[in-house]
């Protein structure tokens, strides 16, 4: 009775508005556009964390896969240019980070950023000027660049969270063993990518080919902690030694990706180029561990007269956003800055200078299960299923994951202790939140091309199909686990 009522105040509801005329884009309140956006994407997460569930999988893959599927649909239906703008929402990103940058209008920065065959009538370039110039482009630019937005922030608040998980004494403290399995992973990865990527991207500039292959480096800890939990009952010893290894490996890509951001950005194309970009990181990141070691000995009485969630969140965020900020003035990635703050305010233990019973990255966590979903999703509807049907997308994509999945497997096999070697390589192998920063970031500052982040993108879901595939696996083999 309940629901039939509810159907029936939801139809008296929308039956005016059915009969009335049709609105165009222009007529409607600017905010509708951005809530719109948010609906069909958050019902798309649900949708791909039902999905994850269904069949077993990591949440991110769900998300990204229905992304996918969504994207695709609708951009095929050519509905509205708005999907197209989507698909192409890295390409429209350059376009608004040169409008921003150089203050010109979209047709003289789409010249600046766009090739004379895309802007040839048809072509990229041309289509996405129609769309940001034509009669309803406040409504498509308005909606391209708030989910230009969201996607930063998600890539924000889910950087400054892993960093938030990443301390000095943990680092200090991880055993022999599962610094060696994370160096040997680390160097196998970044060694094998850059040769792959020197083979089959010829064309591509030294400091892309070197972003692209720091992302072959980290394990997704989303993913592969949860399995250490499930799995550590059994091997105790296993557990200790993967959240080590994911956490080296994890600082290391981190390290590896921010300064392969920041030279990309520099346009650095040589190895002599390099050197500016390398000092700065350098400067910043020592006196980002100045600081770290200095800071726990500061007094600051007003921490404890703060709010818990002011101290803990408000405070932290907003440290992180200006040093974004200052990392930017330096010409460095603010990505830099965001794990400087992070690892300052691991050192500056706000736990134990405020009251209360949650951590920073606890109260995280809300931000980034908003805002980290729509991220994934966002970067599924811009894979285009086209693109796999090339079959040097799919060598691309394979021979990627044959580096990422054989490095992890490499260092296990090296280093780790005979019983758990197999279990400990396949539980390190997904690459997740990292990695979809790289091809976010590589996408939205123009140096990866469509094809190359189909490729990247096949490697991620690869390697999660396939970690998840080898551990059930396991799990079926050995059914005491």
């Amino acid at each position: 009775m309940l629901r039939n009522t509810l159907i029936l105040m939801v139809l008296w509801g929308v039956a005016p508005m059915a009969s009335a005329a049709p609105r165009s884009l222009l007529d409607l309140d600017p905010f509708a556009y951005i809530l719109v956006e948010l609906g069909l994407i958050i019902a798309a997460i649900v949708a791909g964390h039902q999905l994850a569930r269904r069949l077993d999988l990591p949440t991110i893959l769900g998300e990204l896969l229905v992304g996918m599927a969504v994207g695709n649909l609708l951009y095929l239906s050519g509905l509205s240019p708005l999907f197209f703008l989507i698909m192409h929402l890295g390409d429209a990103s350059m376009l608004f980070r040169e409008v921003w940058i150089s203050g010109a209008s979209v047709v003289d920065a789409a010249g600046n950023i766009f090739s004379p065959q895309e802007l040839e009538p048809g072509g990229l370039g041309t289509r996405l000027i129609e769309i940001l110039v034509g009669d309803e482009a406040p409504g498509f630019l308005l909606m391209g660049s708030a989910l230009w937005h969201f996607s930063n922030l998600g890539i924000l608040f889910l950087w400054f969270r892993v960093a938030l998980g990443m301390r000095l004494e943990d680092l200090l403290q991880a055993g022999r063993q599962a610094f060696l399995i994370a160096v040997v992973g680390a160097v196998t990865a970044l060694g094998s990518g850059m040769l792959v990527l020197d083979w089959l991207l010829p064309e591509a500039s030294w400091s892309t080919r070197f972003l692209l292959a720091s992302g072959l480096v980290p394990t997704s800890a989303s993913i592969a902690l949860p399995l250490v939990t499930q799995l550590g009952r059994r091997f105790s010893g296993m557990a200790s030694i993967a959240v080590s290894t994911i956490l080296i490996a994890d600082v290391t890509a981190v390290l590896l990706v921010s300064s392969a951001v920041t030279l990309v950005q520099t346009g650095a194309q040589t190895l002599g180029a390099l050197i500016p970009g390398v000092i700065g990181i350098t400067v910043y990141l020592g006196v980002v561990l100045y600081l770290c070691r200095k800071v726990p000995d500061w007094d600051l009485p007003w921490l404890e007269d703060m709010d818990e969630y002011q101290a803990k969140l408000l405070l932290p965020l907003g440290l992180a956003f200006l040093m974004a900020w200052i990392a930017d003035l330096l010409s460095l990635s603010s990505l830099v800055g965001i794990f400087g703050a992070g690892m300052i305010l691991n050192s500056l233990n706000l736990e134990k200078r405020c009251q209360g019973r949650v951590s920073t990255r606890d109260l995280m966590k809300p931000l980034t299960q908003v805002f980290a979903p729509v991220f994934f999703v966002l970067l599924g509807m811009q894979i285009n299923i086209a693109d796999f049907l090339s079959f040097y997308v799919l060598g691309l994509g394979f021979l990627l994951s044959g580096v990422a999945i054989g490095a992890k497997l490499l260092g296990s096999w090296l280093v780790a202790h005979q019983d758990i070697r197999g279990l400990l390589g396949w539980i390190l192998v997904p690459r997740g939140e990292v990695a979809l920063i790289v091809a976010a970031t590589g996408k939205g500052l123009g140096v990866l091309g469509d094809d190359a982040y189909a490729a990247f993108m096949l490697m991620v879901i690869t390697s999660m199909l396939v970690s998840a595939l080898m551990v059930r696996r396991y799990q079926r083999e050995n059914p005491g686990v």
